[in-house]
């Protein structure tokens, strides 16, 4: 018993919700589609009394050799009425279907944004994480039914309406008939649930196989695997892929449906059969004289309102019941609070400030190992900043801890003496600028992909053109048709330009350029560029970095002998720190790898 009521408090509360959202997507629309409802649900029993009353005026009238002057006008009122009746329904329908249409367009857009939204606020930990990208892939591809649910709550709300009306209706011929209706849907609504619940279990279970399908199909799909889909002819490997996969999860799926819908097809026919069973009984009383020809038409007006409104109440049921499962997940995901503490309420206003980091320790789970242990250091905001290491030493991951995308595991990161969390995290983000080793490509006109980094200064091209020189992006977006107004890629325009990886590369540098920063951030900025362009490229970044600070991971030690400090770390440890100077006197691992790399190089030469 406690698990039905509580069962019905959560139907309830997700009815609630469904009208919340329709309500809060568009409150034009929803008051809109209120009244049309309103005025559907009473046209079709205006219909059904006026048939009645005009089948009896016909049927009194029918063995005389003229209508009288009184019963013609009667007849006139009543089909003028019955045809405005029928009139307003049928434009009722037409208007609802169109500001529906409406309403759901609104509906889903909204909740695509919340969840782009959502995934935009969480800290980068969420996607370290496959459990995640679970739940991303339910709440997007889930957003649509949902939708469908916020409507079938409005559906099932004018449905049960209908239904009370209709049911008061036959109450007042028989007091037990609309019980035995309500009680024949029962079975097959429960057994509809069910089924819902266990394909909707099924496919919860096997998100991750659906997920895998997905990737499939956008390899296949994608110009970024085109070339290697061709060349070493990929695509009957991806295809026994993707459909030995469907395979598997298509006979499970079928097999839950099937056991169900064998069950519904006999439990449907009830209503069907009671109904029938309760015409023939009407159909006979009329014979006797006991109702009358309209009585019956009447009554089978409301039948089919009672079967209509009843089954209507079933499907809006069941999917409203599909939805609940899928709405609480949905409401799950946005309920997501990132790790990272974001109650900070300082402002990071200095123009200049002391970056300390302070026995920082940091691991990416509780189940791997600590990829920072112990780490200590110090620099002023205005010097430049070298971290060197082996692949994995946890380079980047500092630069991670820096911009607030994770928080240390123990351990503090100070801003001036104050421990980096207490300021708002899009205060500190904002005196920094980087270029990531895994730069972002973006399929948008130059304008867009320069100023993505200040978006408020999109406008100012002069700015715009200077990044593009400072990076040495110029050498080509200056020969592009369309100017600053170029697509990169011809995924959306055929008149786009393709771009090379140093392209893109010195694009991503451009965008870096383009924030007027305090401390910028350079992870391999060279790594996909000739000799001569990296030369270029560091050229530009000397002249930049006057009056600013920079920390620059470089594995080409001859990049970074410059900077004012120099960090080595070895598996997550700061093994040596100082000036390039200091730790080639100390004869150490920098000293070493230093000489290592200028032997190849004088080797080459």
């Amino acid at each position: 018993m406690r698990k039905v009521i509580r069962g019905t408090v959560d139907f309830f509360k997700i009815l609630i919700y469904c009208v919340q959202l329709l309500w809060t997507t568009s409150k034009k629309y929803f008051l809109i589609r209120i009244i049309l409802n309103i005025v559907s649900l009473a046209a079709p029993f205006a219909v059904i009394s006026l048939t009645r009353s005009l089948i009896n005026l016909l049927a009194r009238n029918s063995s005389a050799t003229s209508m009288p002057g009184t019963a013609m006008q009667a007849f006139l009122a009543v089909s003028l009425l019955l045809l405005g009746s029928n009139i307003i329904n049928q434009a009722s329908e037409t208007a609802s279907t169109y500001f529906a249409g409406l309403h759901r367009e609104t509906m889903d857009t909204t909740m695509k944004h919340l969840i782009m939204e959502k995934a935009a606020q969480l800290d980068l930990s969420f996607f370290d994480s496959a459990a995640f990208y679970n739940e991303v892939s339910d709440a997007s591809r889930n957003s649509p039914l949902i939708t469908n649910s916020a409507f079938q709550a409005m559906n099932l709300i004018r449905y049960l309406v209908q239904f009370i009306i209709a049911f008061a209706y036959l109450f007042q011929f028989s007091l037990i008939l609309p019980f035995v209706f309500v009680a024949s849907v029962i079975p097959s609504t429960v057994t509809q649930i069910k089924q819902v619940e266990a394909i909707y279990g099924f496919q919860r279970q096997f998100m991750s196989e659906e997920r895998k399908m997905q990737y499939a199909a956008d390899v296949l799909l994608s110009r970024e695997f085109a070339k290697d889909v061709r060349i070493y002819n990929i695509f009957p490997f991806i295809s026994k892929k993707f459909l030995g996969i469907w395979d598997i999860l298509f006979s499970k799926k079928r097999a839950i449906s099937l056991r169900y819908t064998k069950l519904l097809l006999l439990l449907s026919a009830l209503p069907e059969i009671i109904a029938a069973a309760f015409l023939f009984l009407l159909g006979l009383s009329v014979i006797r004289g006991a109702h009358t020809i309209g009585d019956y038409s009447f009554l089978q007006g409301i039948m089919t309102q009672i079967l209509g409104s009843m089954y209507a109440i079933i499907s809006s049921y069941t999917q409203l019941a599909d939805g609940k499962m899928r709405i609480q997940n949905y409401k799950k995901f946005l309920g997501f609070v990132s790790n990272v503490r974001t109650d900070g309420t300082l402002e990071l206003t200095k123009p200049f400030f002391k970056v300390e980091f302070r026995n920082v320790s940091f691991r990416y789970s509780e189940n791997l190992p600590f990829v920072l242990k112990d780490v200590n250091f110090s620099f002023d905001s205005r010097q430049k900043i070298a971290l060197v290491g082996a692949n994995g030493s946890g380079k980047t991951t500092i630069i991670k801890l820096l911009l607030r995308f994770y928080d240390p595991a123990e351990g503090q990161i100070l801003l001036d003496g104050i421990d980096i969390r207490e300021y708002k995290p899009d205060s500190v983000r904002r005196r920094f600028s980087t270029v990531f080793q895994d730069y972002s490509n973006y399929a948008f006109t130059v304008r867009e992909s320069v100023s993505l980094s200040d978006v408020s200064q999109a406008n100012d091209q002069e700015r715009i053109m200077d990044s593009l020189k400072q990076s040495g992006a110029d050498s080509f977006t200056a020969r592009f048709p369309m100017g600053l107004d170029t697509y990169l890629t011809r995924r959306y325009d055929d008149s786009g330009q393709e771009l090379s990886g140093g392209q893109w590369q010195k694009m991503a540098i451009a965008r870096a350029f383009f924030r007027k920063a305090d401390i910028y951030i350079l992870d391999e900025p060279s790594a996909s560029l000739d000799a001569q362009s990296e030369d270029e490229v560091f050229r530009m970044f000397q002249a930049m970095y006057a009056g600013k600070g920079a920390v620059l991971i470089s594995h080409r030690l001859s990049n970074i002998h410059l900077s004012d400090l120099i960090l080595v770390l070895d598996n997550g440890s700061l093994a040596e720190i100082g000036s390039h100077g200091e730790l080639m006197a100390a004869n150490g691992t920098y000293a070493h790898m230093y000489r290592l790399q200028a032997d190849k190089y004088s080797q080459a030469q």
